[in-house]
């Protein structure tokens, strides 16, 4: 009589053996859910620091834009491989070197400061760096103008 659709069985000669196999999922589902806890706990840190900045282009405007009432600022932060330069309106307010090998962040902080009292209205700051500048530079010098309320932050390059 031809078997209906069950296992097959062992028959006592040598021959065909059977053929049940079952995969354990226990461990891929353990595995899965590790995974998916570290992408939901790593996946928070993306947002956590973050500053708006805005690139100032190197090359003039085509687009001509009325000039303001009033005059404008022009605050700049240099960050050189000597150390920083402050200027506003085109004039350099404070030459700033480093302390051996060290930015002096707490004298820019001090110029910074100065600058905020003297025009409490501006919030806008060029920083700009030269080439051989570590990041972690750029990143100090965003730090202290945030923390002086100067919140427009704009990122350009060193003309040549």
């Amino acid at each position: 009589m031809a078997g209906g659709g069950g296992a097959p069985v062992p028959s006592g000669g040598g021959g065909k053996k059977t053929v049940d196999f079952q995969l354990n999922l226990v461990p891929f589902i353990d595995l899965l859910s590790v995974l998916i806890s570290f992408l939901l706990m790593t996946s928070v840190w993306t947002q956590v620091a973050k500053i708006d900045v805005k690139q100032t282009p190197n090359m003039p405007s085509e687009d001509s834009q009325p000039p303001d009432e009033t005059e404008k600022l022009n605050l700049t932060v240099l960050i050189k491989a000597t150390g920083y330069t402050v200027s506003k309106k085109g004039a350099v307010v404070k030459e700033i070197e480093k302390k051996g090998d060290a930015y002096d962040s707490t004298t820019l902080a001090e110029a910074l400061k100065q600058v905020v009292t003297e025009h409490p209205d501006n919030h806008d700051v060029t920083v700009t760096s030269e080439d051989k500048v570590p990041y972690q530079e750029l990143i100090t010098v965003m730090d202290l103008c945030l923390g002086h309320k100067l919140d427009g932050i704009s990122v350009a390059g060193v003309d040549s």
